[in-house]
Order: structure tokens, then sequence, then C-alpha cells
């Protein structure tokens, strides 16, 4: 069916792939474009598309195994519609970012009409082709900057393959003072700040992968 093309809602000309913007300018292009979701990261905004069934299973699968061992307990888990709020970096900008998966174990962030999540502590990201640059570089550098993060979770959607990044509680500040770990098969993932423990295969649950068929 033919649109009206005067009626359709264009971007700003100022978004342009990598274009630095302001954060009222981002809060524009949100405005603008309702049916699409983006990132802030250092000034730029990233488009999210969509995924594959490996990165929606996987995602899922990492949802469910948190949100299970919440059930009686204080922490709530997010996925990925809902956004996370970044604190200012040194250079005054604030980042904007949905991961596949969220932990906050703040009362604040749990309430019903909240759209902003802001006290994450656990952060879970599924690495894409497309995305894993950015998970590996800006994004992460983001996640390190917010205090209230202890562990930042990246898991491949290619084979059962989980990394673990812990804050060092002695030298909180430092970037470069984190805690790494990495799993694979027949492991078992063990998340500290959530005193929580998850079979690498729990995060692959439903997926058949080429040499399993073979």
């Amino acid at each position: 069916m033919a649109t009206n093309s005067r009626n359709e809602q264009t971007p700003p000309l100022w978004h342009r792939p990598g274009t630095k913007m302001t954060e009222e300018q981002y809060h524009e292009l949100e405005r603008l474009s309702p049916d699409r979701k983006y990132e802030y990261i250092d000034g730029i905004a990233y488009m999210m598309s969509g995924g594959s069934v490996a990165h929606d299973r996987i995602a899922y699968n990492a949802r469910f195994a948190l949100d299970m061992h919440f059930r009686s307990r204080p922490c709530t888990v997010f996925g990925a519609d809902v956004q996370v709020f970044l604190a200012l970096k040194k250079n005054g900008k604030p980042h904007f970012v949905y991961p596949d998966a969220t932990v906050s174990c703040d009362v604040a962030d749990s309430r019903a009409e909240n759209t902003l999540i802001q006290s994450p502590r656990v952060v879970v990201e599924v690495l894409s082709p497309g995305t894993e640059t950015k998970d590996r570089g800006t994004k992460f550098k983001a996640y390190q900057s917010q205090e209230t993060i202890q562990e930042i979770v990246l898991i491949s959607q290619f084979a059962q393959y989980v990394e673990v990044w812990q804050r060092n509680e002695e030298d909180p500040n430092n970037p470069k003072a984190w805690h790494y770990r990495h799993y694979g098969p027949g492991d078992i993932v063990h998340l500290v700040s959530l005193d929580l423990q998850i079979e690498v295969a729990a995060f692959y649950r439903g997926l058949v992968f080429d040499d399993e068929e073979e």
C-alpha cells in the first residue's frame, strides 16, 4: 500500500552514522522514531536491529535463569526493551543502552511506572557479528564507568562460551582492575555479586549447532 510521503517522519539531518549529537538531540530522535530503539554511547546514537534465532534464544535463557534465582529475592531482571542509564563520564556525556538482560537490586528500578533503570548490578550481552566490536569497546567501557555495575557478562551465540568481568572491590574505580573469567561446555558460570551459579548449557537450551547435527 502506498503511503503519503509528506506525513512520514524522517530522521533529523544531524542523525547520520557516526555523527555526534547532544543528549537533547538523542531524546528528540527517540521521540521522532517511536518504532525504533537507539543506544546513545559517547555522544553517538546506534540504531538497534533484529537478531538471529540464537541471539533471541540465548537472551531469553539468560533472563529466565536469572529470574528463577530471584523468585524470592529482592532483585529484578529486565530484558532488552528496558532502557538503562549509565552515569555521566568525565566529559559530561551520559549513556543510554539496552542490554540483553539487566539485574537491578534497587527497589526504585522495579516500580511499575519506571521506564529507565538507573542502578544496574549485572548486565548481559549476547554477542552478534554486527555489534561485537561495540559491545567489547565503547559500550563495555561505558559499563565499567557505571559504579553500580558489579559484573559484565558476554555470551557467544556461535559456541558455548561465556565471559564474565567482575569489578575488583579493593580497587572499584580502576577500569583495569576487573577480574576476568571464561567458561566453556560443561562449566558452571559463577556470578559472585548475585551469589548465583548457572550451567553454561542453560544459556544454550533449545539450540542445535551444526556440529551437534553432524
